[in-house]
């Protein structure tokens, strides 16, 4: 049921400088050893599926890890292998974390054609920051963005963590000012989830967290003041200013296709779903074909519903019956009509949207709303 010509291409670099105690990523600590042949293969990982899809790419993502990490030698070389394969439009994301020892020559990023960041802030208060485990300060955090900016940047996203250990609400709040005094377009605000396997679940700090009911007062406290300073919702956990959404990010939730390349990476092509393991040698050593780990097929109705719904702008039940004809759009109006007394979604025509309150609850609602 894809509509879009182009398709999205992700790039993951499992690089970072030191792991994060929450952090359940495929990523392992520095690895410069590994830099130069990794690079090489994901070249050769391009040229493999741009041959055989013969797709054009209208966005490229390279998440990780910490992708800036490679530096601008390796990423500019990914950045001229992936040329022939972009439009001319294409947006292009790096993530990176903060701080001058991490810090790419971003003039050169710029100039290859990198043209939107993503860093890692998660708080700008120290101690949390500690807590979770970051490198960074808040001062090195704003001297990256400046410099970042200083060097053409104009599309920059900060990431920032809820229900962090010590956060409050004064705490968050300084934090998203501190994200729009310095002038970015972009901040994604997602709430702590601690993984089992991860160094958090195992420590006391864990205990300083936040419970489910205090993270979502947080969240709901998020959404508002990033309203108020311009950042419009558009997504369950992204908020943008002058229309810069994450166009990469906005496909998987349009149900278009993108491949991914890289450890634990997943694609979404020609209605299958696949995946890489988590494996840096694997990738570095095995073809990518027998590399490909079936995970499903994609493009049914129930997930282009439920993709729909992390939206916003929401489901429109009139599209997803010209789509998929089996499916009747009154009896899930009917199904959502109680659900929008309680404020947690509107209803607009043939257009369900969930509200923040709603999104807290969004598996669940969505679910409800759907079978």
């Amino acid at each position: 049921m894809n509509k879009n010509p182009y398709a999205g291409l992700y790039i993951h670099v499992p690089f970072c400088a030191q792991k994060c105690r929450y952090c359940d990523f495929y990523s392992f600590p520095k690895g410069e050893e590994y830099f130069e042949i990794y690079k090489n293969r994901v070249i050769e990982a391009i040229e493999f599926y741009g041959k055989k899809y013969a797709r054009s790419y209208n966005s490229l993502y390279f998440g990780g890890g910490t992708p800036l990490l490679l530096g601008e030698k390796h990423l500019c070389s990914i950045m001229e292998a992936a040329k022939p394969y972009l439009t001319a439009d294409a947006e292009v994301t790096a993530e990176g974390n903060p701080g001058v020892s991490e810090r790419a020559d971003f003039k050169k990023l710029r100039e290859a054609g990198i043209n939107r960041l993503s860093f890692g802030l998660q708080s700008s208060n120290d101690k949390e920051l500690s807590a979770l485990g970051r490198i960074h300060s808040a001062k090195e955090a704003a001297e990256t963005v400046k410099a970042a900016q200083n060097a053409g940047f104009d599309n920059i996203s900060l990431d920032l963590m809820l229900g962090i250990p010590y956060q409050t609400e004064k705490t968050l709040l300084e934090s998203i000012n501190f994200c729009d005094s310095l002038g970015v377009s972009h901040i994604s605000s997602y709430m702590l989830k601690i993984e089992d396997t991860t160094p958090l679940a195992k420590s006391e700090l864990r205990f300083l967290c936040a419970d489910e009911e205090k993270s979502a007062d947080l969240y709901l406290f998020a959404c508002e003041e990033l309203s108020k300073r311009g950042f419009e919702q558009y997504e369950i956990s992204n908020f943008a200013k002058g229309g810069k959404r994450s166009f990469h990010n906005t496909r998987y939730w349009l149900d278009d296709e993108y491949i991914g390349i890289g450890p634990s990476a997943h694609s979404f092509m020609e209605g299958r779903r696949f995946y890489t393991d988590r494996n840096i040698n694997d990738f570095l050593n095995v073809s990518f074909e027998k590399n490909e780990k079936e995970e499903s097929s994609g493009g049914n109705w129930e997930e282009f519903a439920m993709l729909r719904l992390r939206l916003s702008e929401g489901l429109d039940v009139s599209e997803l019956e010209k789509l998929f004809p089996e499916v009747s759009g009154a009896e899930i109006l009917e199904k959502a009509k109680p659900f929008e007394a309680p404020g947690l979604l509107k209803i607009s025509g043939s257009i369900i949207s969930f509200t923040p309150k709603g999104f807290l609850l969004s598996n669940a609602l969505t679910a409800e709303i759907l079978y």
